[in-house]
């Protein structure tokens, strides 16, 4: 399960999730192609072996239960814990059960499932993904990064970055790496950069302690959300100069972000004494002037505790989905100024959302 995301999961009781309907079981046979949506990949719950996709039709306003398991006669496995979108392919990290999950984004259909293991056979757990120039790179949380060929989708080199690194993110002909630290006995606190061309880690940037989700703007900075120790180490949202590396603190209450455009959109909360989350927000922050826009673009009622937050590029729609832990997810669809345009029901903990646009 998602580092940011763990202290939070201990603390909630945890029961069986029920399926809703799911889509025809003959659609593996048929094979129609998918149209106009989005992809939401729930992260399930941890050893459960419940990961799954949903897939949300515009035309249709039709949410799929299960895509994966109506295409393919079988279970995502245990824990999604990322994905992606690279040219007709769509790429699942799934966490515990450690493979890389390969689909045809116009099926749904598994072209390929990867075993990922050492030498010695052991799992070695893949946790983000990023692609540029024909190479998938994965984050693998037992302090190493991959990479794998898109046309035979060969694993090649494998690297030493920090301890437990979990998100990452391409800028500069860079690969940025979050090490987290979060099964090691000190936290980590760096930014490992790896040059792509020499595949080859050239530093570590030191952020603050147990950095997470970590993203870059179109000017080449790089942006992460640091968790700290969840007690006499705050969390912080920093950005990491294109060219000096220099960081820099940003005051603003961050949880969770995407990045489109000129604009960060930023999602918070608080969690009251009941460990429920309360005062919750999207905000909108200029990236290229470096300042607030908005504390705050919704005034519609978010139920349950947000979960991920991705951006259409085209629309600019902001999907936020929402989870209590141990039932069905819901997704939210907001426009750029904060207007409701539409939810769904996902799977449980939705945790990414990949947009099919034709």
């Amino acid at each position: 399960m998602k580092t940011t995301k763990f202290i939070s999961l201990l603390l909630l009781t945890t029961i069986f999730t029920p399926l809703f309907t799911s889509c025809d079981s003959n659609n593996n046979v048929e094979n129609p192609e998918i149209g106009t949506g989005v992809y939401v990949l729930n992260e399930g719950k941890y050893l459960a072996n419940n990961a799954s996709l949903t897939y949300y039709d515009f035309a249709t306003g039709f949410a799929s239960a299960d895509l994966f398991l109506d295409k393919n006669n079988r279970g995502l496995g245990d824990t999604g814990q990322d994905m992606i979108k690279y040219g007709s392919k769509i790429y699942i990290a799934v966490y515990k059960s450690s493979i890389i999950e390969v689909i045809d984004a116009k099926t749904g259909i598994s072209t390929k499932s990867i075993a990922m293991k050492n030498d010695a056979g052991a799992s070695i757990s893949p946790r983000s993904l990023t692609a540029t120039n024909g190479k998938v790179y994965i984050v693998l949380y037992d302090g190493h990064v991959t990479q794998m060929d898109t046309t035979n989708f060969t694993l090649g080199q494998k690297i030493a970055v920090g301890a437990n690194p979990d998100a990452s993110v391409i800028a500069n002909n860079k690969l940025y790496v979050a090490n987290t630290g979060g099964m090691a006995a000190v936290m980590d606190s760096t930014i490992s950069v790896i040059n792509l061309t020499t595949f080859t880690q050239e530093k570590k940037i030191t952020v603050n302690l147990n950095p997470g989700t970590i993203k870059a703007d179109s000017y080449g900075d790089v942006y992460v959300v640091s968790n700290g120790n969840y007690g006499s180490i705050p969390g912080k949202f920093q950005r990491i100069e294109a060219g000096t590396d220099k960081v820099t603190d940003i005051n603003v209450k961050v949880k969770n972000f995407d990045i489109v455009g000129d604009n960060a959109y930023i999602y918070n909360f608080e969690y009251d004494a009941n460990w429920q989350a309360a005062n919750k927000t999207i905000a909108i922050y200029d990236v290229k002037n470096e300042k607030l826009v908005n504390a705050n673009i919704v005034t519609s009622e978010i139920i349950k505790t947000p979960y991920c937050i991705d951006v259409d590029p085209v629309s600019k729609d902001i999907y936020l989905g929402v989870t209590d832990y141990k039932n069905n997810g819901k997704m939210y669809c907001f426009t750029q100024s904060g207007t409701l345009k539409f939810n769904f029901t996902t799977g449980l903990n939705p945790s990414k959302v990949v947009f099919i646009i034709k």
